[in-house]
C-alpha cells in the first residue's frame, strides 16, 4: 500500500510544473508536501488518481502503473483513493447526507440501506452526527470541510489525498482538522499525502515533510528535520523570510 512517484515531468505549454519529481509514501504514512505556490502540489495530486498524464516518469499507486491502466481498472483504482478538496467542493443544492452518498451510488453492487449505513457512519467519524439533512450554506467552514472528508472516507479509501485541507480556516478549527487527519489514519489505516501552505499543520500531522521546489523535491525529512534543515531554500519557506533566498537570486 504505497504510492511512488519516479521522475515525474509535467509541463503546460512552455510552463514546467513538475521536474523530476520522486517521492514514495509508505503504508500507513503521512507525508506532506510543502512549497511555494505554482510549484506543482495539485498538480501531483491529480497525476496521482489519473486526471492528469506525467509527460515523463511513472507513477505507482497500490502496486499499479497508474497511467498504463484501461478506463475500467483506472476507475477502480480510483475507488481505493478518497480525495478531499480544497475547498470541499460540496453541491450546494444536495443535503450533506445526499453529497456523502455520491461516490457510493457509483459503486455497483451496494443496496440503499448499505448506501445510507455507510454514509452515516462516515458522518459519525467526523463529528458531522445529525447534520445529515443541511445543505451546504448552513455549514460552517469547518464543518464543509468534514463534510468533503466524510464524503472521501464513505468509500473505505485506502488512501486519501488532502489539497490544502486547512485553508482558509481559523486557528482553532485548524488544529480540529489536523486531527481528524491523525484520525483517520489511526482508525481507517489509511496511507495519507497532504498538499499544504500551512507549516505548523505539517508539523503536527506529519510522519515525513516534502519540500517542493522549482518541480522537484528539494528535501524530505522528518517535521524536526525539515525544521532544523540548512538549506536556505527550506528555511525561508518554512520560517517566512524571503531575504534568506536572495544568497539564489
Amino acid at each position: 500500500m504505497s504510492i511512488e512517484l519516479k521522475g515525474v515531468h509535467k509541463a503546460f505549454g512552455a510552463s514546467k510544473v513538475l521536474q523530476g519529481f520522486t517521492l514514495d509514501v509508505q503504508e500507513g504514512e503521512i507525508v506532506t508536501v510543502i512549497g511555494p505556490s505554482g510549484s506543482g502540489k495539485s498538480t501531483t495530486l491529480k497525476t496521482i488518481i489519473g486526471l492528469l498524464e506525467p509527460d515523463e516518469g511513472e507513477v505507482w499507486v497500490d502496486g499499479e502503473n497508474v497511467h498504463q491502466l484501461g478506463l475500467d481498472a483506472l476507475y477502480a483504482l480510483r475507488r481505493k483513493v478518497g480525495y478531499v478538496f480544497q475547498f470541499a467542493a460540496l453541491f450546494d443544492s444536495m443535503t450533506v447526507r445526499e453529497n456523502v452518498a455520491m461516490g457510493l451510488r457509483r459503486m455497483p453492487g451496494l443496496s440503499e440501506a448499505e448506501i445510507q449505513e455507510r454514509v452515516e457512519d462516515a458522518l459519525s467519524r467526523v463529528d458531522l452526527e445529525g447534520s445529515g439533512a443541511r445543505f451546504p450554506a448552513q455549514l460552517s467552514g469547518g464543518m464543509k470541510k468534514r463534510a468533503g472528508l466524510a464524503r472521501a472516507i464513505a468509500l473505505n479509501p485506502r488512501y486519501l489525498l488532502y489539497d490544502e485541507p486547512t485553508t482558509g480556516l481559523d486557528p482553532l478549527t485548524v488544529t480540529m482538522v489536523d486531527r481528524l487527519i491523525l484520525r483517520m489514519r489511526d482508525e481507517l489505516q489509511v496511507t495519507s499525502l497532504v498538499i499544504t501552505h500551512d507549516i505548523e499543520s505539517a508539523y503536527r500531522i506529519s510522519d515525513r515533510i516534502a519540500m517542493l521546489f522549482e518541480g522537484q523535491v528539494l528535501e524530505v525529512g522528518t517535521p524536526e528535520e525539515i525544521r532544523s534543515s540548512e538549506s536556505s531554500r527550506v528555511r525561508a519557506f518554512v520560517e517566512g523570510k524571503p531575504e534568506l533566498l536572495e544568497d539564489h537570486q
